[in-house]
């Protein structure tokens, strides 16, 4: 970093020079890094083997720090990551019922620390294994750093990351725009990725300067936001105690941490925020590039894990002049794949435009922009959106690549994944563990062993594990009621979405119900979705909570005013119905919670006379789900007059032509209105004013959005009066009804237009429903628009131009 960069950002080169001297300077070794650098790495390792230290302090979770020797074993490869979860099992923060979803559920959080082959950090931590040095994790342990209850937000900082600190100082803002940086993966990579460099304390001074000059214009709210200072003052103190109890000399140890951290204020003897009471949980597990990356939503995320593998591996084996034709050969191979002719030639063409692009750039070397850009200029003939969307989806791939790491068996397994893995052995599953296997499975829940899969996976799929999914389920009486159809498959995220779980309990079946609790709590008072938490606990077959999920149904029931949420729970209760005796239910109970959410439903119907169109299609699936549930029932089962008085109530206080004509519509499907009567609505409105005149086509597709049957019991007279309607239309208003008019037909299935054709046939004397369907636009354009001359079936004589 040059003295006139310094003096350009507004800094005292001077005062720059002199900090990094004193950290450089120090009898303990600083070693600044940035997460996931080849580069970083390859200089870590050097200076390691240089300086041969007896301890290693890394910014690594402090209370991790048992699990280094399963980290740096053999049979353990990365990507890997450490995970540490806290679960304020006595509510000591007092965010039981702020950051969880009740007062009686714990809150709970958790965190990652990935690991590549090249971080730096793991590259330290084989270094010292080699050495037989010790390894000591010195970052303070992120539950640490939550804040209780009326001191913050309930919730523990942003990941802490130091380029997110770095990229918002006032120094990397101005290197950034005069440098013209598109980006911070940009900047590092022509300022620090040079495979190159070979002189590690060369590259240790020029990373300290340029970090020194960051902090020293740093954005000292984010770094409070991020608990900066507090987690500095535990590296601190750990060094210390470190130190002292080992009885080394600082010229005997060595610091790996973050650049931005090596300007820490070493004078700092306040001591660092204690760790609050609770349940502690830590492992390494396998990772993935893709769950590193970017593209997967990690906020200190790598652009490209598998091209930076690239970069370490071969400039490892002396040849970092092929990085760039290396990748473009990656990419060129996948496009080949999507079925485009890229080849060698291309290749070539790639690497030497990313090199010209890389000394035009002014870099020693091309970095992933140079050889992106050579990339699309070499081979999109077009617009990249347009042409190039293969190949763009070709270096997305390229870059980030598949990897999956593996930990040593050593290590054993957290009790929730100890138990995943016994319970698909008793249930006989265990060859879905083979490597891209996937199994279909096929359940009759009246067998036991078929019952038993089906409790554990719904449980899996409940908590979002990725392995299982029901691909059908039964839900009627025609043999299928108690059958199932899943796929398993194992997934590289399998294992650590279950840890993430291990916050809600020690096995499947705990976390599912500590899931489902909080759920319930979470939905309070809405009775559609508390009911579907019935079900749920019904489903997992956890019995213990059936009951307080039938309590909690009962009270949202009697609490929720929306016909919209009572409909959804009348459907879930009904499907509880149709297998009650065998699920063990209650009976009385379930009869119970029926009745009560029926009448709610129709106590609730008026209320969404006038909905919002957003929510319209909403009523009126309610509707029809409802009326469903009543046509199946017993006769005496639910008071059906109750359900056609509060449709007609809703149809008379209804300012909504839509949901008016659903009601209507209701009625008349379910034999409380001949259809008959519907006909005289539209041809009512044939008589109206145009302003009202011009509703029909929504009345009619209120009334097809719900009745089939009826409606075409009565099809003539429909027929009939749409037919008047649209004699009676002037041009403007025939083309305001026209779409909605056109919508309400395409809303039959075929045999119902065909039905329907056949009475417009008949009409205008056609030979039949296949002539008025073979005319150009089609039956739903005849029938409504009918701009047909009953004497020469032409169209549009009917009507003044």
């Amino acid at each position: 970093m040059t003295k006139s960069t310094l003096r350009d950002a507004g800094l005292d080169a001077a005062e720059v020079g002199r900090r990094v001297e004193a950290v450089l300077a120090d009898a303990l070794h600083w070693f600044p890094v940035r997460h996931h650098s080849p580069n970083t790495a390859r200089h870590v390792r050097a200076a390691i083997a240089a300086r041969e230290p007896k301890v290693i302090f890394i910014e690594g979770p402090h209370e991790a720090n048992h699990l280094v020797p399963f980290i740096t074993d053999s049979a353990t490869a990365p990507p890997v990551a450490i995970y540490s979860s806290y679960r304020d099992d006595n509510n000591v923060l007092g965010l039981n019922g702020v950051s969880s979803a009740a007062a009686d559920i714990p809150a709970r959080f958790a965190v990652w620390y990935p690991l590549v082959p090249y971080s730096p950090e793991y590259v330290a931590m084989k270094a010292a294994a080699e050495l037989g040095a010790e390894v000591v994790f010195i970052d303070l342990p992120h539950h640490a750093l939550i804040k209780p209850q009326g001191e913050g937000e309930g919730a523990p900082p942003p990941e802490p990351t130091e380029d997110r600190l770095i990229t918002t100082s006032g120094f990397y803002r101005h290197l950034a725009e005069a440098a013209g940086y598109k980006s911070w993966d940009e900047a590092w990579d022509s300022l620090f990725e040079n495979p190159h460099d070979t002189d590690h304390e060369a590259f240790r001074r020029e990373l300290a300067t340029f970090c020194c000059a960051a902090r020293m214009t740093s954005d000292h709210a984010a770094e409070q936001l991020e608990g900066t200072v507090e987690r500095e003052r535990h590296f601190l103190k750990v060094i210390r105690e470190t130190l002292a109890a080992k009885k080394l000399k600082p010229e005997q140890a060595m610091v790996v941490c973050g650049g931005f951290h090596l300007f820490l204020d070493r004078s700092d003897r306040v001591a660092p925020p204690p760790c609050p009471d609770g349940t502690v949980y830590t492992t390494v597990v396998p990772y993935s590039y893709f769950r590193i990356s970017e593209m997967s939503g990690y906020g200190a995320g790598n652009r490209a894990p598998q091209f930076y593998q690239t970069c370490y591996d071969l400039t490892l084996a002396g040849r970092a002049g092929d990085v760039a034709l290396d990748h473009a050969i990656t990419v060129l191979r996948q496009v080949r794949k999507a079925g485009d002719p890229l080849s060698t030639a291309d290749a070539i063409a790639i690497t030497h435009h990313a090199g010209m692009l890389a000394r035009l750039r002014g870099r020693a070397h091309p970095t992933l922009d140079d050889v992106h850009d050579a990339l699309v200029t070499c081979c999109c003939k077009g617009n990249p959106a347009e042409e190039g969307t293969k190949l763009l989806a070709a270096m997305d791939a390229a870059g980030v690549g598949t990897r999956i790491g593996k930990v040593t068996a050593k290590l054993g397994r957290l009790p929730i994944v100890n138990d995943f893995h016994t319970q698909l052995a008793d249930l006989d599953l265990g060859e879905v563990l083979g490597k891209e296997k996937k199994l279909a499975l096929k359940l009759d829940k009246r067998e036991p062993l078929a019952a038993r899969r089906s409790a554990f996976l719904h449980r899996v799929a409940f908590l979002k594990v990725p392995f299982a999914a029901m691909t059908s389920a039964g839900g009627d009486f025609s043999g299928t009621l108690f059958r199932e159809d899943w796929q398993l498959k194992w997934d590289p995220k399998t294992e650590p979405h279950l840890i993430e779980q291990n916050l809600y309990g020690d096995t499947v079946e705990a976390a599912a119900l500590g899931r489902l609790q909080e759920e319930m709590a979470k939905v309070g008072t809405h009775a559609g979705k508390t009911c579907e938490q019935l079900v749920e606990a019904v489903n997992m077959d956890v019995p213990d909570l059936v009951q307080s999920a039938a309590d909690a149904s009962g009270a949202a029931i009697d609490a929720d005013p929306s016909f919209v949420s009572q409909a959804v729970a009348l459907q879930h209760l009904g499907h509880l119905d149709q297998f009650a005796a065998f699920r063990g239910l209650r009976r009385d109970t379930l009869d119970d919670l029926l009745t009560r959410c029926y009448d709610r439903a129709c106590f609730a119907l008026p209320d969404a006379a006038s909905a919002p169109e957003q929510e319209q299609q909403h009523v009126v699936d309610s509707l029809i789900s409802v009326a469903e549930v009543v046509q199946r029932a017993e006769k005496a089962r639910f008071d059906r007059s109750l359900f056609a008085e509060a449709a007609r109530t809703a149809a008379g206080v209804s300012t909504v032509p839509f949901l008016r004509g659903a009601f209507l519509g209701l009625l008349c499907e379910i034999r409380e209105l001949p259809a008959e009567a519907l006909a005289a609505e539209v041809s009512g409105l044939a008589r109206a004013a145009p302003s009202v005149m011009v509703t029909a086509g929504d009345l009619l597709d209120g009334m097809l959005a719900v009745s089939r049957t009826s409606v075409m019991l009565g099809a003539e007279a429909l027929v009939g009066a749409v037919d008047e309607l649209l004699k009676a239309a002037d041009w403007e208003s025939f083309l305001v009804m026209l779409p909605r008019l056109r919508a309400a037909i395409e809303r039959l299935g075929r045999s119902q237009k065909e039905s329907l054709a056949g009475t417009v046939a008949k009409r205008y004397g056609l030979g039949g429903h296949e002539e008025v369907t073979a005319m150009p636009g089609g039956l739903s354009a005849t029938a409504l628009v009918a701009r047909l001359d009953s004497a020469v079936a032409t169209t549009l004589k009917v009507w003044p131009l």
